[in-house]
């Protein structure tokens, strides 16, 4: 496993979670409610939340910000409205009669126009004694709320979508695992166990590259170890390789750049919470890797 140099782009002194770029700018949320936007070297709020946002999605076309909030078990949207004015509504609370247990990971598939997230509850409330987080999506066109797995999940977090959106990875944090579920001609998702992890807590957060090699965070407690780790699968779900990221162990999200491939973007809350820069060049090995195997085909 090898150590991978980073850049600190930002400090805060509250938690940060789900780094996510539009249009060059770097977009974070921290637990004391702000949302944050990082560009051209300047750091500031763009709105604040009376709650504890987790993550948020950002619908450029309808010029909405859905947000992730634990603390209000909701999904809250935030827009301007005609008169100029900001709000914030709630989107969504509950499924059939039941509240949330608290939002935790969204994602907005552009291509089904779905809204998926993770609700996970608190942390440690959702653990394998007490699977009950669950996968949701719900159809912007139609707004039905659909569940892709319901009450049966162990600390839902992190999720991501490979590149042509028919395929979306989820972290099973409490079990250490990661599932996949395969979207069919009809629409309906099936999903099992893709990658099973050994060691560390477990996988908190994931992200696919142009090449659709999936990278995973993999979580640990700052007292237990010192450094970060991120495993990277290929299209195969192999291993390729292991990174660590010195004095980062308590990785909260991670994100490619939308401009530069090469480029991964991370929060972290071990010490001060932080959002680094780092330099990819994995698959550039793995891609190495392929060609020399197949010399002797």
């Amino acid at each position: 496993m090898s150590a991978v140099p980073y850049e600190k782009i930002c400090e805060l002194a509250s938690p940060l979670y789900f780094p996510l770029e539009i249009d060059g700018a770097i977009y974070m949320v921290s637990q004391n409610g702000d949302i944050l936007k990082f560009k051209d070297g300047q750091f500031k709020a763009e709105f604040h939340i009376s709650g504890q946002p987790y993550s948020i999605v950002i619908d450029k076309p309808n010029k909405f910000i859905y947000v992730a909030d634990m603390a209000h078990q909701a999904i809250l949207k935030r827009y301007i409205d005609e008169n100029s004015q900001e709000q914030i509504v709630e989107y969504l609370k509950d499924y059939e009669g039941q509240p949330l247990l608290g939002p935790n990971s969204l994602l907005l598939s552009t291509k089904n126009n779905l809204l998926f997230f993770t609700d996970s509850g608190p942390f440690g409330e959702t653990s394998i004694e007490n699977c009950k987080g669950s996968l949701f999506a719900i159809d912007m066109d139609a707004q039905i709320v659909k569940p892709l797995a319901l009450q049966c999940l162990s600390y839902p977090s992190g999720i991501c979508l490979s590149n042509n959106q028919q395929l979306l990875y989820l972290c099973e944090t409490g079990k250490n695992r990661v599932l996949r579920f395969v979207q069919t001609d009809a629409g309906i998702f099936y999903y099992s166990t893709y990658i099973q992890l050994n060691g560390r807590f477990g996988p908190i957060a994931c992200a696919v590259s142009q090449s659709e090699h999936l990278y995973v965070a993999r979580f640990e407690f700052g007292h237990v170890s010192e450094e970060g780790q991120i495993s990277i699968f290929n299209a195969n779900g192999l291993n390729v390789e292991n990174v660590s990221i010195p004095q980062c162990p308590e990785i909260s999200g991670l994100t490619f750049s939308s401009q530069k491939s090469n480029i991964l973007y991370v929060t972290e809350n071990s010490s001060t919470p932080s959002c680094l820069r780092i330099l990819i060049n994995i698959e550039e090995k793995d891609e190495a890797k392929k060609k020399d195997k197949d010399k002797f085909k």
